[in-house]
């Protein structure tokens, strides 16, 4: 068996995969970001690692057999997360989450000195902002000599898990390819750029392949998550490019959304084209040679999170009484009601947009709430917003690469959702299929590790043999239709109110 964890900005999925890939058991361990500081988002180091402990706590008490038959760990997390670490291992300081934007004048800086074309053509990244870790490296550097001074290594979340089982401080080329110190043309850390900004590069870790055995897990560690045997801990892949191998999206013109956190588009290539004045994100993928262009919507079902715990406590309530998932009563709720949602619009940027326009000072709007507004308009605004960004960058996606995109693979955990899938379908105007395996993160980790241990010969194979197309939502054309006044309305508002932010 393999277990992995797809640790994610709101929660953490611990999953166990039997040797031919299909998911056996998964658990779901949530926690709370912290957002006390304006642009400040944090989380204590050791939340993530608890989270870790209690999912696999939970699968093993389902399944006390599988303390035996684990044979390899792979971890698959957000991107960007930065947590400084001492030559123990230990946070010398709360992670900074991926979502923390406190360096916009540390980017600044940056810009000044590479400006956009510059840093696109080497990281593949649009733009630097005060998201990017380069930026926060700085910012510790600039605003905190002593944290930046104690600290051994700069790990990335994936990096900091790995330390914590193995005791080795490695990353892994994918989850670097969005710091803005790695050049993803090159394969290798942008050392003009640390040079240019003053940060040491032996701060880094050292970079692996992914899906590259680290070591065995520490035996304390071990005992200390009530495993047994031989088990060795893999390099995996950042979430995004985890889930496209899931999805088998690995050949050229292949596409697929994620809406997990974030909303994500991922189309392969092989010859990006660096040059290009659209900028599109462009990731390198778990594969040398491979890349991704993948604009990045910053909320999507974290909006839904986000009003669920803030003005539905009810539901969670009727839920956890009813055995049932509260997404599926929300779900329930959006589907009773009609397209348009009496009139509600949502810009769903709470906490910026990087495309189609790069501004992270945007935030959230609800445009149209009269005393008519119920909660479930507010709760169809929302699926209907995440689904018009879909279509936006799709469309983004075209008008730079020439492709057409006539149909896209759904993953993560609004693939769950029929009445979401048949949403974006109507709204976008194109055939959305959601797969067998909707935990496509965690299945392209569990990919990457089965392949590690010899059990597939190759990534290639292994990601065609382990997921299948689950179901195909054809768009409605008259929904299609209704869906044009409220696409326009949605693209116009943004327009409209950009300059207030």
């Amino acid at each position: 068996m393999f277990l992995i964890f797809d640790i994610g900005t709101t929660a953490v999925k611990a999953c166990l995969f039997g040797e031919d890939l299909a998911l056996l058991r998964s658990e779901t361990v949530e926690y709370e970001l912290i957002a006390e500081k304006a642009l400040h988002v944090e989380l204590e180091a050791e939340t993530y690692w608890r989270g870790l402990k209690s999912g696999l706590g939970g699968i093993l008490l389902k399944s006390p057999d599988a303390k035996k038959k684990i044979r390899g760990i792979g971890i698959t997390t957000q991107g960007e997360t930065l947590i400084p670490v001492d030559r123990s291992g230990m946070a010398l300081c709360n992670a900074i989450v991926w979502l923390d934007g406190r360096a916009a004048k540390q980017s600044a800086t940056i810009r000044s000195m590479f400006d956009e074309r510059a840093f696109y053509a080497k990281t593949g990244i649009p733009d630097c902002n005060g998201l990017c870790p380069v930026s926060k490296l700085l910012w510790i550097k600039d605003n905190d000599r002593r944290l930046y001074d104690a600290t051994y290594k700069f790990l990335l979340l994936e990096d900091y898990m790995i330390m914590r089982l193995t005791g080795r401080f490695v990353t892994e080329k994918s989850l670097l390819s969005t710091t803005g110190y790695f050049d993803i043309v090159n394969d290798c850390l942008w050392d003009e750029m640390l040079s240019g900004i003053g940060v040491d590069a032996a701060k880094i870790p050292e970079a692996l392949e992914c899906g590259s055995v680290v070591s065995r897990i520490l035996p304390a560690i071990a005992v200390e998550l009530g495993l047994e045997g031989d088990i060795q801990v893999v390099t995996g892949a950042m979430d995004q490019t985890a889930g496209a191998l899931g999805a088998a999206n690995i050949i050229p013109g292949l596409a697929s959304e994620t809406t997990g956190t974030a909303l994500s588009i991922a189309v392969t290539c092989e010859n990006p084209d660096f040059s290009h004045p659209g900028r599109l994100t462009i990731y390198r993928h778990v594969t040398k040679g491979k890349y991704l262009y993948i604009p990045i919507c910053m909320t999507a079902g974290m909006v839904l999170k986000w009003f669920k715990d803030e003005f539905c406590p009810d539901l969670v309530s009727e839920a956890r009484a009813k055995g049932e998932s509260v997404y599926d009563l929300i779900g329930k709720l959006v589907e009773s009601t009609s397209i348009g949602a009496n009139g509600l619009v949502l810009l769903p940027y709470l906490a910026g947009v990087t495309q189609p326009d790069n501004n992270p000072r945007a935030k959230g709007v609800f445009l149209g709430v009269g005393l008519d507004t119920k909660r479930r308009h507010f709760l169809r605004a929302i699926f209907e917003s995440v689904a018009f960004m879909l279509r936006e960058n799709m469309e983004l996606v075209e008008s730079i690469t020439g492709l057409k995109l006539t149909g896209v693979l759904s993953l993560g955990g609004g693939a769950k959702s029929r009445v979401w899938s048949q949403i974006k379908a109507d709204a976008t105007g194109r055939e959305i299929s959601t797969m067998e395996e909707s935990e496509c993160a965690s299945l392209g980790a569990a990919i990457l590790v089965a392949v590690a241990l010899g059990v597939f010969p190759s990534v290639a194979i292994a990601a065609t043999a382990s997921n299948k197309i689950l179901d195909s939502f054809m768009p409605n054309r008259e929904n299609f239709a209704l869906y044009e006044s409220g696409y326009a309305r949605y693209q116009e508002l943004y327009t409209r109110v950009k300059d207030l932010f």
